[in-house]
């Protein structure tokens, strides 16, 4: 007699019931089975019943996709509080998505609009502290380029503390920039309007960072090694490739590959650029796979 994870109790008491091929199967092996299913077909399977829900739990739970309610369910308390520790995959909700408070409960009452920028950057930043057994990790985040270098230094300062980073094998960055979506950060009021965030907020970005080449300094100082690491993407407006850098003054990017110079087993590495009107004029959009050997050798000149 077969043994089904499958519930039967809206069938009436003597309904005789054929099993399918996959019912058949002992749990393990069925266990494996939907192991194989795509993303999406695994979310539709678990909300064949509660039973489906259940049985998919931990293998749903390895990639995640951080959202006001994914932080909400993972933090102390929280539903998923206990299933941290099978996290492989985290993935940062789309920018656009953003709530202003990602924190916020409704039960909290009424509560002032924050620009979700630096706030929920920081926030979702922060949480990856729940999951110490990440190997893949996508990071976007929207930012006016005003700010560009403190956030990158915050952003892979608090990454590359983590637990998870020696093992990470993937790992992924969207920047977008704008000068429209905050509407304080503007280069006349910066000054001022810094020092109007709040107070975690500030401490999330540090001291203000006003030149590129500081912006490099700071960033060398963090690079720690990922032995694991072998496969990456970066996406960000503007950036030049490393081998431009040798010419251009200012508007590189270079920091941005700073990390990947100390990635020894990377076997790949996707620069994916929109073009912009920079410092250096207009860069038109383009896409390309990084040669390792010379990444490598780029590397050891800029990091000495």
């Amino acid at each position: 007699m077969s043994t089904s994870f499958f519930p039967t109790k809206f069938l009436k008491p003597g309904t005789p019931r054929v099993l399918s091929k996959l019912e058949l199967l002992p749990t393990d092996i069925a266990y494996i089975v939907v192991r194989e299913l795509a993303k999406r077909d695994l979310g539709n399977f678990a909300r064949c019943s509660s039973v489906c829900h259940d049985f998919t739990l931990l293998l749903r739970l390895r990639r995640i996709i951080l959202t006001s309610d994914g932080i909400r369910a993972f933090r102390d308390g929280g539903r998923y509080e206990a299933f941290r520790k099978y996290v492989r995959r985290a993935r940062f909700a789309n920018p656009s998505e953003w709530d202003p408070d990602p924190v916020w409960n409704e039960g909290e009452g009424n509560r002032p609009y924050r620009d979700p920028t630096i706030p929920v950057l920081r926030t979702y930043i922060r949480t990856l502290d729940y999951f110490p057994d990440i190997t893949e990790l996508h990071i976007s985040y929207k930012i006016p380029a005003v700010v560009e270098g403190n956030a990158f230094v915050a952003v892979y300062a608090s990454i590359s503390r983590q637990p998870f980073y020696r093992n990470l094998r993937k790992f992924e960055l969207v920047v977008e920039k704008t000068h429209e979506t905050v509407y304080y950060w503007t280069q006349t009021g910066l000054e001022r309007e810094y020092f109007r965030l709040e107070k975690e907020d500030l401490e999330f970005l540090g001291d203000k960072i006003l030149i590129e080449e500081d912006v490099d300094t700071a960033v060398k100082r963090l690079v720690v090694p990922a032995p694991s690491l072998k496969s990456a993407m970066i996406s960000v407006a503007g950036i030049a490739r490393p081998w431009e850098a040798l010419w251009m003054e200012k508007g590189r990017g270079l920091f941005y590959y700073y990390p990947f110079f100390q990635a020894p087993r990377l076997v790949e590495l996707t620069v994916n650029v929109k073009g912009d009107s920079g410092p250096q004029g207009s860069r038109g959009s383009f896409q390309s796979s990084m040669d390792m050997t010379q990444l490598r050798e780029f590397g050891g000149q800029v990091l000495g």
